[in-house]
């Protein structure tokens, strides 16, 4: 079944009463990013993820999944894609630390103008392979699972263009896909069935993020809803979580851990 996860970092700055209280609205897990005493997922060091352990236990959590920032850069700058593989040889060792196999990536920033609809993935495919390639085969040979999400200020806005970069990165269970239903949507890609038909089967972790009126349904302004999306992929084979994301303040996350926590019980 699927487990509810949240971002730590936009329920508390103190990462043991963001547990706390995620757990208590009704989570199981939780992505890790930021505002980690202060730190972020790249900065934290072995004492850290100690602590980090230690509260995880205490309120009987788990890490779903490594939120990392690797591929936010530009494709064209060494220095930003050289920093971004050091972060990645990280994220690699804290996913081991903490038990998960998900590590959140993303396929570079946007080219051209933000404002503009979507890029010609297609003309960047075989420059992105090459570049992505080393991560894709350290994840492999490390057990982990390249989750590249649903972003439209990146290359990756649609799940057309994420099965595009899966393809062309060879596929195979180390690199899926995090869908953020709600960033595709907003990309112009209808989640079902245009989006879900894009990545039937490679779906590793969801984002969710609220409608306009900061409820979990129907999703945007289709007549979807999520627990719709979730047993399409568990009859593909789905087996991972659902974090919840920018609902908007600390109360609002927690609203949205209750719906997500209905919504999965509802199907289980």
């Amino acid at each position: 079944m699927i487990k509810v996860s949240f971002f730590t970092d936009e329920v508390s700055n103190d990462f043991e009463e963001a547990v706390r209280l995620g757990v208590q609205a009704g989570a199981e897990a939780v992505e890790i990013r930021g505002k980690i005493w202060g730190k972020s997922v790249t900065s934290i060091d072995d004492e850290d993820i100690k602590r980090m352990k230690e509260v995880l236990s205490k309120y009987g959590a788990e890490v779903a999944c490594i939120g990392s920032p690797v591929g936010k850069c530009r494709y064209d700058s060494r220095e930003e894609y050289e920093r971004h593989l050091r972060y990645f040889d990280r994220m690699v060792e804290l996913a081991h630390a903490f038990g998960t196999r998900v590590i959140r990536v993303f396929s570079f920033w946007k080219v051209g103008d933000k404002k503009e609809g979507r890029p010609d993935l297609e003309r960047y495919l075989d420059r992105f392979a090459e570049l992505l390639g080393p991560i894709a085969e350290k994840a492999r040979a490390e057990g982990v699972v390249l989750a590249f999400e649903t972003e439209g200020s990146t290359m990756i806005g649609t799940c057309r263009e994420a099965r595009m970069i899966v393809e062309a990165l060879g596929g195979g269970e180390h690199v899926r896909v995090c869908w953020d239903v709600m960033n595709s949507y907003r990309c112009g890609e209808m989640p079902y069935p245009d989006g879900y038909s894009q990545i039937k089967g490679l779906v590793a972790h969801f984002h969710v993020k609220p409608n306009k009126n900061k409820e979990l349904n129907p999703i945007g302004d289709t007549n979807l809803t999520y627990q719709q999306l979730f047993k399409l992929a568990l009859q593909d084979g789905f087996e991972g979580a659902a974090t919840i994301e920018h609902w908007g303040s600390p109360e609002l996350m927690l609203k949205g851990i209750r719906q997500l926590r209905e919504a999965i019980d509802e199907i289980r």
